[in-house]
């Protein structure tokens, strides 16, 4: 059965995340109804991982199976026209049959973007956390990310997962020109709502909030989330999720 992976992009503003649910609006879900359409069979589409409520993607894979060959140009551009425009499909392209987009993706990359101060325009795609943001100390705590730690002071609990430890290859903070800050964090796999409790963590010391020491803490030995105010969905993004070559090259 022949097998082809998708790269797409989209603005999570009025989904439910990713993942097909019953009664609400999904990524996953609007992708497949439209790709069954095209294709006149059910088609299950296979993510390369889960994103929250109100989060964005710019390179979310994913991959399906169809009964029968369909060309990949032809396909993405029937697509483009059949989905709303805050989905984007940027290409189609068959790949072998043992291709998964979730198992075999080798790292992803988020970013979180904040804001230095209020901005009306940017109020949906960026947080702006208010106070006085010591923004240094957010650079000693993500250096402390650097490598495996066990995340599960950071995630909300999943019964499916046989362990919350997650590697950190990379970690930092940028400034985006003079209103905005980017964190951005790559690793080989992330827990739900991780990502959003690291950030809202990193702001609770850059606030003072909490000590310093309490963010290591969190990482080695934290069991709850109850205790960090998870930053908003609205200012993440589904950077990047890269496949070594030796399986699939999308870069």
């Amino acid at each position: 059965m022949p097998r082809y992976v998708v790269q797409l992009a989209y603005d999570g503003t009025q989904y439910s995340g990713w993942q097909k649910q019953p009664d609400v609006r999904s990524v996953q879900g609007e992708v497949e109804k439209a790709l069954q359409t095209l294709a006149q069979e059910e088609i299950l589409l296979y993510g390369s991982g889960r994103t929250d409520t109100g989060v964005h993607a710019e390179d979310q894979v994913a991959h399906f199976d169809t009964h029968l060959p369909v060309e990949p140009a032809w396909l993405t551009g029937r697509l483009r026209r059949l989905l709303p425009e805050d989905i984007l499909i940027r290409c189609i392209r068959e790949v072998p049959e043992h291709f998964h987009a979730r198992f075999d993706a080798q790292w992803r990359q988020y970013r979180y973007q904040l804001l230095r101060s209020p901005d009306p325009f940017k109020r949906l795609y960026a947080w702006h956390p208010g106070g006085e943001i010591a923004w240094e100390s957010m650079d000693k705590a993500l250096e402390q990310l650097m490598g495996e730690h066990d995340f599960s002071g950071f995630s909300r609990k999943s019964g499916e997962l046989p362990h919350c430890r997650c590697t950190i290859y990379h970690a930092e903070q940028v400034a985006r020109g003079d209103d905005m800050v980017v964190i951005r964090i790559r690793a080989n796999r992330f827990l739900r709502s991780m990502m959003r409790g690291v950030v809202g963590g990193l702001v609770s010391i850059a606030l003072g909030k909490k000590e310093p020491d309490w963010f290591k803490k969190q990482l080695n030995e934290g069991t709850e989330l109850d205790n960090i105010a998870l930053a908003p969905a609205h200012g993440l993004y589904l950077e990047k999720v890269f496949y070594p070559k030796t399986v699939l090259d999308l870069t």
